[in-house]
């Protein structure tokens, strides 16, 4: 005779509830890591993809190059515990959109990646909390040559949706300025912060923070990278830019002025480079990430 659900329920004792949800919390995850074709080569998610499977997990790497998306069509997302996010662009944003609206966990969310890649979004969120960035303007080219003070020379002039440098542009002088040809409807202009050719960039997995000094993109450096002391003041201003934008996988780049640093920009899932041991930092933050929401 069989016994009725309940019956069941009620012969499993708490600790053998336990034990049976724990095991269900600790099983192989299933990872869809949805990457941008540029990022397949690079650093990440490559470390991170290998230390996952090492791990025992069972890991897809979705490229958003090898086919359209089909909206009405989800079953690339059949079975997946997890979409981790790297990349940008449009269709990598909208593939993170329908895995959302399936209600499968994402990191980073769609949300948190668009509001770092609007850069000037994230001029006027960092101004309203509080965080320590440089003098920025924002309009049409026209606008800023008639209405940037000649105080605030040198700048650095960058576009709304630009990355990886690209179309960064320096002018010394108004005259300079007014030789630029700008060929998108806005124009980002910061007050270029002189320093010693080195970036300070912070980095974050979660609650793993680390610091290192890189060579400025803008002057061509090549030097190593330098991993630095973390102070609780440089931890502070990590965990407050992730906690701004909601990202979990991060970095922020700063420029380090009369002693303290100005944020310039923060960018969602970087390479991580310089930090050692990162590509098991990475996949323990994943599978705990995991593991809390199947225990939740």
């Amino acid at each position: 005779m069989l016994l009725p659900s309940n019956a069941l329920r009620i012969r499993l004792s708490e600790p053998e509830r336990s034990r049976a949800a724990q095991q269900r919390a600790d099983a192989p995850l299933r990872c869809g890591i949805l990457v941008e074709a540029r990022y397949l080569a690079q650093a990440q998610p490559r470390g991170m993809a290998r230390a996952l499977t090492e791990a025992g997990h069972n890991v897809s790497v979705l490229d958003t190059s090898r086919a359209m998306l089909d909206i009405d069509n989800s079953r690339w997302l059949a079975g997946l515990d997890l979409v981790i996010a790297r990349g940008r662009s449009a269709d990598l944003l909208a593939r993170l959109s329908v895995a959302e609206a399936a209600g499968i966990p994402t990191l980073n969310r769609r949300q948190a990646i668009a509001a770092v890649l609007d850069k000037a979004h994230m001029a006027t969120q960092l101004r309203a909390a509080g965080i320590p960035a440089p003098p920025t303007w924002i309009g049409d080219i026209g606008q800023l040559r008639r209405e940037i003070p000649r105080t605030a020379y040198p700048l650095i002039l960058k576009p709304v949706y630009g990355d990886n440098c690209r179309g960064i542009c320096i002018v010394d002088t108004p005259r300079e300025l007014d030789a630029v040809v700008w060929n998108e409807p806005c124009v980002i202009a910061q007050r270029l912060l002189q320093n010693s050719g080195f970036d300070i960039k912070l980095y974050a997995v979660g609650e793993h923070m680390w610091a290192v000094r890189k060579p400025s993109p803008l002057y061509g450096g090549a030097a190593a990278v330098t991993t630095l002391a973390l102070p609780a003041a440089w931890r502070n201003l990590a965990r407050q830019c992730g906690e701004l934008f909601g990202l979990q996988l991060f970095g922020v780049d700063c420029i380090e002025a009369d002693g303290a640093l100005q944020v310039i920009e923060v960018n969602d899932f970087p390479n991580y480079s310089g930090i050692p041991g990162v590509d098991s930092i990475l996949a323990g933050h994943v599978t705990q990430y995991v593991q809390a929401r199947r225990s939740a």
